[in-house]
C-alpha cells in the first residue's frame, strides 16, 4: 500500500510538471491577444491614473515586461475609479490588475504566483510585485498614535472606495460609526487639512507624493499602522489569459527574482509620477 501511495505522490508531481512545461511554451494564440488592464487610480508610484486617461506605475510597467514580449497588446486606458475598476474585472470586460489580496477578490481574480517542487508536490509561493506601508493620515493639529484598528472606530475616517486592507481591517472597518467613502484620495486629503477627517489610511509613498501635490505638507501628519499592502497581479477568472497562468507565474518570478527590479522600478515610476504632475520635490528615503 505505500508503495501505491509514493507511485501516486510521484506521478501527481511528474503529471503538475508537465503540464506546468507544456504551458510555458508560448502558442501563436496568445501572440494575438489585446490585453486591458486597470488600476487603483490614488497609489503612486505603483498604480495611478495619468494625465492621458491610462492607468500607470510599477504595476503596470511590470505587467508590460510579462505580456509584451510575448506579442500580446497591453491596453492601459481607464477613465474609471478603482471601485469601477474592480468591478469591470468581474464581469471580464478587463483582463487584469494589480491590488492587495482579499477573499472577496478571489471569487473573481486569479492571483500570479511563482511555482515550486517542495516535498514531491506542486506548490506555490506569493509573488508580490511591491510592498507598501500604510500609514494613518491626520490633521497636523490632532496627532493620533496607532493602537489598534479597532480603537480608532470613534473617529471620522476616510476610506478610498473599493480600498482593502485585508480581511481582518476591513472586517474591523466595516464597524465604523463614522466611515466616509471617497471616489479619489484627494478628497480625503483635503477633509484632513480641513479638519473634517480625523483620519485615512493610505499608503507612505503615495501619501508623500500626494500631499507635496496637493501643497499639503505642514497640515497634515502620519503615523505607521501595523499593516503593509502587498500588491499582487490579479487575472480575472473570464480572461482568455487564465490558460497560460503557468507561462504567467514563471515569467513573473524571472522578472522578480532580482530584488533590485522592484526599487529601480519604484525609483523611476516616482519620478514620473512628478513629471506626470509637473512637481518637484524630495523622496524621503
Amino acid at each position: 500500500m505505500r508503495a501505491f501511495i509514493n507511485l501516486f505522490i510521484w506521478l501527481s508531481a511528474f503529471n503538475a510538471l508537465q503540464a506546468f512545461a507544456e504551458a510555458t511554451a508560448p502558442e501563436v494564440e496568445l501572440s494575438s491577444l489585446t490585453v486591458r488592464v486597470c488600476g487603483n487610480s490614488a497609489y503612486p508610484p505603483a498604480s495611478w491614473v495619468n494625465s492621458n486617461e491610462e492607468v500607470d506605475g510599477v504595476n503596470v510597467a511590470v505587467i508590460k515586461m510579462l505580456l509584451e514580449p510575448l506579442g500580446v497588446t497591453v491596453d492601459i486606458r481607464q477613465n474609471s475609479n478603482w471601485r469601477r475598476c474592480l468591478k469591470e474585472v468581474e464581469l471580464g470586460n478587463v483582463d487584469m490588475l494589480s491590488g492587495f489580496k482579499t477573499d472577496r477578490r478571489e471569487q473573481f481574480l486569479t492571483f500570479l504566483d511563482t511555482p515550486i517542487i517542495r516535498e514531491q508536490f506542486l506548490t506555490f509561493l506569493d509573488t508580490p510585485i511591491i510592498r507598501e506601508s500604510i500609514y494613518l493620515y491626520y490633521p497636523i493639529k490632532h496627532p493620533l498614535e496607532f493602537k489598534d484598528w479597532r480603537s480608532l472606530a470613534g473617529l471620522r475616517v476616510g476610506v478610498l472606495m473599493g480600498d482593502s486592507f485585508g480581511n481582518e481591517v476591513d472586517a474591523a472597518l466595516r464597524e465604523y460609526p463614522s466611515l466616509e467613502f471617497v471616489s479619489n484620495q484627494d478628497q480625503n486629503l483635503l477633509k484632513l487639512a480641513d479638519n473634517r477627517l480625523d483620519v485615512v489610511p493610505m499608503g507612505k509613498l503615495s501619501g508623500q507624493l500626494d500631499l507635496n501635490r496637493l501643497g499639503l505638507e505642514g497640515k497634515i501628519g502620519k503615523t505607521a499602522s501595523d499593516v503593509s499592502d502587498f500588491w499582487y497581479l490579479g487575472v480575472s477568472k473570464k480572461s482568455p489569459l487564465i490558460k497560460w497562468l503557468p507561462l504567467l507565474n514563471q515569467r513573473l518570478h524571472v522578472l522578480l527574482k532580482d530584488p533590485k527590479t522592484r526599487s529601480d522600478l519604484v525609483k523611476q515610476y516616482q519620478q514620473v509620477y512628478n513629471d506626470d504632475m509637473g512637481l518637484k520635490m524630495e523622496l524621503e528615503n
